[in-house]
């Protein structure tokens, strides 16, 4: 009779072990993130080539690489598609957020996910990168410098992310930290409205336009605006890697003595010159 027991014992024992290590393999080989994909105008969502829906789109799939292409329907045929690669990982989010315009350069697009710093990290920090890379990355209003960017021990709770180049709109997201992982964002510029139809303008003036042009007043002072920080750097080159010169506050005026897309160069003083953004500045 003892016996008896001891095998029945054994075998609830080894069942119970069973069930475990096959409860345990099964939570490894699921490992599932999240997909969330928003658009303007709606689109159609195709992940490596196959098509999985329309926008607004939500899924759980297996983690790992996977190549995104959003296409708008046929009622915005006048709209560009738009494709990356994106990664999910297990137990976090990747979001989307993607305008689609007529070409891929008037397009804007953010994608943002979480990943696990360490199992004994609290820490909290974000990395940053943007299309075209070289903008500037202001955290909370605080210019931190070019992408791509890395900031580590940010603060927990919600910030606002903001990225600028000159030429390009300005793009800005309430972003939210959180201690033990890091926080990744791509931010896809969109050129400027402004900047795109000055092109087309010159572009297509004649010689004959541009000799009637030159015999007008020509504008030669420029006037700072409000900006985010109280002031706007002076820069040597127009580039926002170009080393700082000095800084210039809302209201004062310069003479304008250049101009490149997305910048001013102004003469400071008789023996100082710079070039600002054109973004925080106007000709007067």
């Amino acid at each position: 009779m003892k016996g008896k027991l001891k095998l029945v014992a054994v075998l609830c024992i080894a069942f119970i072990v069973f069930v475990l290590v096959k409860l345990f393999f099964d939570i490894v080989a699921k490992k599932e993130g999240r997909l969330q994909v928003l658009s303007r105008p709606s689109a159609a969502v195709f992940l490596d080539n196959v098509m999985r829906g329309n926008t607004p789109y939500t899924n759980t799939l297996k983690e790992g690489e996977y190549l995104l292409k959003v296409v708008p329907d046929g009622v915005a045929t006048q709209a560009a598609s738009w494709q990356k690669k994106i990664s999910l990982f297990a137990g976090s989010l990747t979001y989307v957020d993607v305008q689609l315009e007529s070409t891929d350069i008037a397009s804007w697009a953010d994608v943002y996910w979480l990943t696990k710093l360490g199992m004994f990290n609290t820490s909290s920090s974000l990395v940053i990168e943007t299309e075209p890379s070289g903008a500037l990355i202001y955290l909370d209003n605080d210019e931190k410098g070019v992408s791509p960017l890395t900031l580590d021990n940010v603060s927990k709770g919600s910030h606002e992310l903001s990225a600028f180049m000159p030429g390009f709109s300005r793009r800005s997201k309430k972003i939210t930290v959180s201690p033990g992982y890091q926080l990744h964002g791509f931010i896809k510029l969109a050129l400027d409205p402004g900047q795109k139809s000055q092109y087309t303008i010159e572009d297509a003036v004649s010689p004959i336009a541009t000799a009637a042009a030159s015999l007008k007043q020509p504008t030669n002072r420029v006037q700072i605006l409000d900006t985010p920080t109280g002031w706007l750097r002076v820069r040597e080159e127009p580039t926002l890697a170009g080393s700082e010169s000095a800084r210039v506050n809302p209201g004062q005026l310069f003479e304008l003595v250049d101009e490149q897309t997305g910048w001013y160069k102004i003469k400071i003083d008789s023996s100082k010159q710079g070039w600002i953004s054109s973004e925080y500045a106007e000709k007067k």
